[in-house]
């Protein structure tokens, strides 16, 4: 073939003016062959689809149990998760994971059914435009705690929403007929919920809303950011310790990073290299790990020898079931997105957890028993307790960050790399045995944090 096209390519090269000829009749024939394909209308759908085979994984397959932990540390050399530097993931799919829905209206019954899901999500997220924190005591000094404030005979959530969105305030306050607009502060922190049924007064515009009281507020959080802690750099001098922000795979590691940037102001490193991540706003992800320019390092690895090179850690724990089903998502959906159906009832899945599940056992164990300063956080605790938890976190990187700080990384928590939670699994996709094996590792986990005096696993991780 090789000869051939060697053949072809000199014959031309003596030929110029037959060469010049043959590609005016191949632009010609294309040309063609596009005007005819305008007026054929259009395109039908392939008959070769994939349909992908729905067998589940077998009941007895075994997985290995507490002798072969070392697995995990053996599948991690393959490669799977040291080469992150991939791009992973459309980032122009819609809401829904189709790339029409933000290409434009296409016609036909396709586009108006997709048209109106889209409308319905909007209804339900009230236009996008606010979301709901709850009913709150009134401040006590409301005029530092709220500094904008206007009456509103007519009062209506929308109303309020929009007067603060317009003032460039991220809270909304509804008041009975008074709006209020204003950052969370230590003066009004948005930490201790009050009954709704406190707040349960009808607007005087919309009956089937909710304004709240005098004394009891009704709050919505504006579409507009917090700039109070959006500012980020580089450490100024290169820091002498080197700290790790250690997890499983599917453990929530970004999400940690995205909170501790906004915390500190300062990139967060990693062990790796990804590339989506690195346009997403972490800047640190270019820097050599050893470079002393970041406040902590991403690593999944485990191992005396990785270990021992950090001098203190975060070791983040989440429950195994979440983060393996996490990072199968991740391994085949991209960083937000979800894997296929076919992946889940393949037989990718089963041996994912004959891989990954004893790894999430030995990389908890292994930083517990090399680790030269280790404060551990469960994954659980930080989603229900972010102010408290992150507070620990940033002690332990040793920088002083002021409350209003902490409380406006609350507002900003979700960052570029949550799933929308719109597609769900509609049964478990984890067989029995797994489930027996898992628990054992959980078992184990558990007894290795409570035999050096911390926390074991919340309750939520066993039994299923």
């Amino acid at each position: 073939m090789a000869k051939l096209w060697f053949k072809f390519q000199r014959y031309f090269r003596r030929k110029p003016v037959r060469f010049f000829t043959f590609l005016v009749l191949y632009l010609t024939a294309g040309s063609l062959v596009f005007l005819h394909s305008g007026f054929v209308g259009q395109p039908a759908v392939s008959q070769n689809q994939a349909n992908p085979a729905a067998g589940a994984p077998a009941e007895g397959a075994e997985l290995p149990f507490l002798g072969d932990l070392n697995l995990g540390r053996a599948f991690r050399d393959t490669g799977e998760t040291s080469s992150i530097a991939r791009r992973y993931g459309p980032w122009f799919k819609g809401k829904d994971g189709n790339e029409r829905a933000k290409l434009g209206d296409y016609g036909g019954a396709w586009s108006r059914a997709l048209k109106g899901r889209v409308i319905r999500e909007k209804e339900e997220e009230r236009d996008g435009s606010a979301v709901f924190r709850g009913c709150f005591r009134r401040p006590d000094n409301l005029s530092l705690a709220l500094p904008v404030t206007a009456a509103m005979p007519n009062m209506s959530v929308d109303k309020c929403v929009d007067l603060c969105t317009e003032k460039e305030y991220p809270l909304a306050a509804l008041a009975g007929t008074a709006c209020h607009c204003g950052f969370p502060t230590t003066r009004f922190p948005l930490h201790e919920r009050e009954d709704e049924q406190l707040c349960a007064q009808k607007c005087s515009a919309e009956e089937f809303e909710s304004c709240g009281t005098p004394s009891y507020f009704i709050v919505y959080q504006t579409q507009v950011q917090d700039n109070r802690c959006m500012d980020r750099r580089f450490l100024p001098a290169k820091s002498k310790q080197l700290i790790a922000l250690a997890s499983f795979p599917g453990a929530g590691n970004t999400w940690a990073r995205h909170l501790i940037e906004l915390a500190t102001g300062f990139y967060t490193g990693s062990y790796y290299f990804d590339g989506s991540l690195y346009n997403k706003g972490f800047k640190g992800e270019r820097d050599h790990w050893r470079s002393g320019r970041t406040i902590c390092i991403k690593t999944h690895e485990s191992g005396q020898k990785e270990i021992e090179a950090f001098d203190a850690a975060i070791l983040l724990i989440r429950n195994p079931y979440k983060a393996l089903m996490a990072e199968f998502n991740r391994k085949y959906g991209g960083h937000i997105g979800f894997a296929a159906h076919a992946h889940w009832k393949g037989k990718e899945w089963p041996e994912f957890v004959r891989n990954y599940a004893p790894w999430w056992a030995t990389h908890t164990l292994d930083w517990l028993k090399f680790g030269k300063k280790v404060l551990v956080v469960h994954f659980e605790d930080l989603k229900q307790d972010l102010f408290v938890q992150l507070g620990r976190m940033v002690g332990l990187l040793g920088v002083a960050v002021r409350e209003d700080r902490l409380l406006c990384v609350e507002s900003q928590k979700d960052g570029n790399f949550k799933r929308s939670g719109l597609r769900k699994l509609e049964y478990d996709p984890y067989t029995a045995d797994m489930q027996k094996t898992i628990s054992a590792y959980i078992k184990r986990v558990d007894a290795a944090l409570k035999g050096r005096n911390l926390t074991g696993v919340p309750e939520d991780y066993y039994p299923r």
